[in-house]
């Protein structure tokens, strides 16, 4: 049963993602338009860009929600499962949990660069694009194996959710 809650708070919790980068692609479409964007963006960037734009204000999100006295997101108070510091922390739970998230983004700026230029890619990229995956399934696959109650994001940083 906790297993199925999970998973069901993160469909919340990425849908209210979605939204927010919907929100954030409509003003960037209407401020420049798609086809007048740069072709040669320099990745480094993008990447503030991104990491600013998105990344930054969804970890902040689950970082306040999960520290707070609520002990949980919106997709997690919907479910009505928190998360349990176990005398951990959720600081680092958070920076865990997104770390590959942020890596792809990497990996997923520096690839359109070598794109735009005509370069073939190096093998850095795609190892930082792939390696994010491997960790992403790993972390799926641990929720999966603790019935939903600790995933490997949560056993590193001594977090767990109840």
């Amino acid at each position: 049963m906790l297993l199925k809650k999970r998973l069901l708070a993160a469909l919340i919790d990425y849908l209210i993602i979605l939204v927010y980068g919907s929100i954030l692609f409509s003003i960037s479409i209407t401020l420049v338009p798609f086809d007048e964007f740069p072709k040669k963006t320099d990745p480094a960037y993008g990447q503030l860009i991104g990491f600013f734009s998105l990344t930054l204000p969804v970890f902040l999100y689950f970082y306040i929600m999960e520290s707070s006295k609520l002990k949980a997101s919106l997709g997690k108070l919907a479910l009505k499962i928190q998360v349990k510091s176990n005398g951990g922390s959720v600081l680092k739970r958070t920076i865990l949990k997104f770390l590959p998230w942020e890596i792809a983004h990497l990996g997923v700026h520096w690839i359109n660069y070598y794109e735009s230029q005509n370069n073939s890619v190096p093998l850095w990229v795609w190892i930082v694009l792939i390696l994010p995956q491997i960790v992403g399934l790993l972390y799926f696959f641990s929720i999966i194996n603790s019935k939903g109650s600790s995933s490997l994001y949560d056993q590193m940083s001594r977090t767990s959710i109840a």
